[in-house]
């Protein structure tokens, strides 16, 4: 928004809004690109940085997304944007930077793991208790904990322990016909799931996983009555 004044004869001119702005984008770039080339920088400053380019969207005009304006800069595209997230799920948990940095960059990665309100803003729970709220305990008493307990916390918080513990990889020999029918199969699951997460480096919704589409599939074979022990499968199946 561009603020516009009565000029007054022998009265000075108010920079306008979008002036201010431009401004605040481009001394924000130049401090980044200062922080990225000194091999010393606090890691933190960094991050602070990099979210206010973010949140501001000091990267456009000149660039149509975050992405663009990272890879302008001598830095990984991937690690700006875990120290953007860090960032922002300190400001979302109500964090201060005085409290989150004697923590560590290594044990703050694995916290900012958890996802701490939905797509709409709401506040993501785990047993009742707001994942923000628990977020802070785990940056508070970081020191008590090995990154290993971390881990731990962090994976029973997401519920990925137990049934949806990593399980490994799956591999096993196809032929083309086999294979063109699994990917047939496979897609169509993924459609019937839909979006499922939104990715940090584009922004872009992402499709539901290899292995959440073979479970979907899987199931539907296991829940069909058609699929009974008893009932023997059509030869068209190839072996």
């Amino acid at each position: 928004m561009e603020v516009f004044e009565t000029i007054t004869p022998g009265m000075p001119i108010a920079p306008v809004v979008g002036e201010v702005v431009a401004g605040e984008a481009a001394a924000t770039l130049k401090a980044i690109k200062a922080l990225v080339k000194d091999i010393s920088t606090n890691t933190f400053d960094l991050g602070e940085l990099l979210h206010k380019a973010k949140k501001n969207k000091y990267y456009q005009p000149k660039y149509d997304t975050f992405a663009d304006y990272i890879k302008t800069l001598d830095i990984k595209v991937s690690k700006a944007y875990y120290l953007v997230k860090l960032v922002e799920s300190m400001e979302t948990a109500g964090i201060s930077r005085a409290v989150y940095e004697p923590a560590g960059i290594g044990k703050l990665r694995v916290i900012t793991r958890m996802e701490l309100v939905n797509k709409e803003g709401s506040d993501i729970l785990y047993n009742g208790v707001p994942v923000k709220l628990l977020a802070k305990d785990l940056v508070e008493t970081a020191s008590k904990y090995t990154l290993e307990d971390l881990e731990l916390k962090v994976k029973t918080i997401q519920g990925l322990i137990g049934d949806n513990a990593s399980g490994g990889w799956v591999n096993f020999p196809v032929t083309i016909a086999q294979r063109a029918k699994w990917e047939q199969a496979l897609n169509l699951a993924k459609k019937l799931i839909g979006s499922v997460s939104q990715d940090l480096e584009t922004g872009l919704y992402k499709d539901a996983s290899i292995g959440a589409a073979a479970e979907v599939i899987a199931v539907s074979f296991i829940q069909d009555p058609n699929n009974m022990a008893d009932k023997p499968l059509t030869n068209s199946i190839s072996n």
